[in-house]
């Protein structure tokens, strides 16, 4: 089929307006194999989420944190204070009895090593603080954790797996996420998004 010059005009036009709708700027990118399917029912973190519209903490959890009780509140208070140092946060929400967290975790540890660029936050997922213990002290996790009973950062981040990883831009903006296990090229990704 040919289209003359008007219609080819128009259909140039057309495209270029849908892949701006589809790429709005707001919207949260998911890398990996577990991305949400087109027709998944939309969270409302799907749309953007900012640290800086969380209910307020009663308490900043130091930069060294270990599994310090907290949920999102906590959360977007430690991020918000690395925002305003332009730094951005890459969070990882695992819990001792997920086997792909295990499984992630010795790489995600390596990253956090060698990262200068962007700050690591832990979420121990609706764990008993002894198995959530033992777990970090396994792994020698040394970035800052939160200890998340109630699983409030997972349901605010618009968290469907386990394990959830999410980055905040330096604007405390959620950026991208990756749900289920993540590999290389997936936390590449993520830290790509925010560097």
């Amino acid at each position: 089929m040919v289209l003359r010059p008007a219609r080819l005009a128009i259909a140039v036009v057309a495209a270029t307006l849908a892949l701006a709708a589809c790429s709005s700027g707001d919207e949260v990118v998911d890398f990996g194999d577990g991305a949400p399917a087109d027709d998944a029912p939309t969270l409302d973190a799907d749309r953007g989420l900012s640290v800086f519209d969380a209910p307020a903490a009663q308490a900043v959890p130091p930069e060294d944190a270990r599994l310090v009780t907290g949920g999102w509140p906590e959360a977007a208070a430690f991020i918000a204070r690395e925002a305003e140092q332009d730094r951005p946060v890459l969070v990882n929400i695992f819990a001792s009895w997920c086997g792909p967290c295990r499984a992630e975790m010795p790489m995600l540890l390596e990253s956090a090593a060698e990262e200068t660029e962007v700050t690591f936050l832990g979420i121990d997922h609706m764990d008993r603080l002894e198995d959530g213990e033992a777990f970090v002290e396994e792994f020698g996790i040394d970035f800052a954790t939160l200890h998340d009973l109630d699983g409030d950062v997972a349901f605010a981040v618009g968290g469907r797996a386990m394990p959830t990883t999410v980055v905040f831009d330096r604007d405390g903006e959620l950026a991208a996420r990756v749900f289920g296990e993540l590999t290389p090229t997936s936390l590449e990704q993520l830290l790509a998004e925010v560097r």
